[in-house]
């Protein structure tokens, strides 16, 4: 009888998979493009800012001069732009009309496959084996749902400089805020700007060879493959924040234990 393999080889359909991964890449491999990973191919182009049903461009404003003024407690905002204070806020988590992408596919791909998908409505079984009449918001086991990367190319037209108001553009646009925090240097990160955030922006969506789509079931094995690559919650976060969550998925995973 033979043994057992103790690491069983990745299945065909994965590897395949991850080379045609490589070959999008190469396909949007020259400086217009930018990218953005999803945790859920269901996710829209949406800022956090418009996700909420009673949104208000007034409490928006309100909001970002709210986070202007309590700036100055936390970090210098000697000469900060209001694209700055926008990016500033994003990287924090405040509510704002940015999406955050970045010039390097690798780190999108590591978002999507590591970020959770979306709680859908579902009917809860009863203890007798029937579904409740009332559904309920759930959120699916990852491997069941597939992650989404898309590639946009930036045209001229379509750039801030950092003196331009956020606030007065017409069309979506990109800004590349100066780098206050390490982290968007590292994820090579920038922003768009939604002029309407509480509507989707489609457009990056329409065309098929700009989205790749990752299957659930293969979230474990490109994250495997990033890692080897050197894109990992470290590279992604900096700092002891991101060393000790890239050793927890080491220690989880069992992957590269005996590497320094």
């Amino acid at each position: 009888m033979s043994k057992r393999l103790r690491n069983p080889p990745p299945r065909a359909a994965w590897i395949k998979r991850w080379r045609a991964f490589l070959r999008w890449t190469d396909a949007h491999s020259d400086s217009r493009w930018v990218f953005r990973g999803f945790g859920d191919d269901q996710f829209g182009l949406l800022p956090s800012i418009g996700r909420v049903a009673s949104f208000d461009y007034v409490q928006e404003r309100n909001a970002f001069e709210l986070f202007k003024r309590r700036c100055p407690e936390f970090i210098r905002t000697e000469g900060l732009t209001d694209i700055d204070f926008l990016g500033i806020a994003q990287h924090h988590g405040a509510p704002t009309r940015l999406l955050d992408w970045t010039s390097n596919p690798l780190i999108a791909a590591y978002f999507a496959v590591s970020s959770a998908p979306g709680s859908r409505e579902a009917k809860v079984l009863l203890p007798s084996g029937r579904a409740s009449s009332k559904a309920t918001n759930v959120t699916p086991d990852p491997q069941s749902v597939p992650a989404r990367i898309i590639a946009y190319p930036i045209s001229a037209r379509r750039k801030l400089s950092p003196s331009d108001d956020p606030f007065a553009v017409s069309q979506v646009s990109f800004c590349w805020p100066r780098t206050v925090t390490g982290r968007i240097a590292t994820q090579g990160g920038l922003f768009s700007v939604h002029p309407e955030p509480n509507k989707p922006w489609d457009e990056p969506l329409r065309s098929e060879k700009n989205v790749f789509d990752i299957p659930g079931e293969m979230r474990a094995f490109f994250q495997k493959r990033l890692f080897y690559l050197g894109v990992d919650a470290q590279r992604i976060m900096g700092g002891l924040d991101g060393l000790g969550q890239r050793l927890t998925w080491q220690y989880v995973r069992k992957t590269g234990m005996g590497m320094v």
